[in-house]
């Protein structure tokens, strides 16, 4: 079953992971009053580099070189956005070690786009707050399982594409 999905179709799945992650830290930030802090903004970052990178693949060829750029982004994204949440994990465990107000957090909520999208990029919370787990796990847990699962759709993308002679 796996063998028959395209790998444009993978790509949709990736974009539709990433975009539902997004969704998700905006509801719990606008709703439930989640404030993000600094390395929860970095993991959105990652999350949105990686939502243009599958959306790209979409609208490419499939042997372009763009699309292996494009791959590439997609492939930074889900390292980064996997350190990053592996990191948070680590200081949630660690409630001694905090990111707090850092010059991080000061450079990412002074870039230009900030402004025009506030509720997504602005940083104003600690790294260290107790929020109550989701089934069990903390949320930056279930960011780095949505970027392990970001890697496994970018893998079956990458062996589709082989399996049906394309490059990708």
């Amino acid at each position: 079953m796996l063998y028959s999905v395209s790998p444009k179709q993978w790509a949709g799945v990736g974009l539709a992971v990433c975009l539902g992650a997004l969704a998700a830290a905006l509801y719990l930030q606008i709703v439930l009053n989640w404030f993000p802090c600094p390395l929860c903004i970095v993991q959105r970052y990652a999350y949105l580099v990686a939502a243009i990178g599958f959306l790209g693949l979409l609208l490419v060829g499939p042997r372009s070189w763009l699309a292996k750029g494009l791959m590439g982004a997609v492939v930074l994204a889900v390292l980064g956005g996997l350190g990053t949440a592996a990191y948070h994990v680590w200081v949630l465990s660690n409630p001694m070690q905090t990111c707090g107000v850092d010059p991080l957090q000061t450079r990412l909520n002074e870039l230009p786009w900030v402004a025009y999208w506030p509720d997504m990029f602005v940083a104003d919370g600690l790294c260290t707050a107790e929020y109550p787990p989701l089934l069990g796990l903390s949320l930056p847990m279930w960011s780095g399982i949505g970027f392990v699962l970001l890697g496994l759709v970018l893998y079956l993308a990458r062996r589709n594409a082989r399996r049906l002679r394309r490059s990708w």
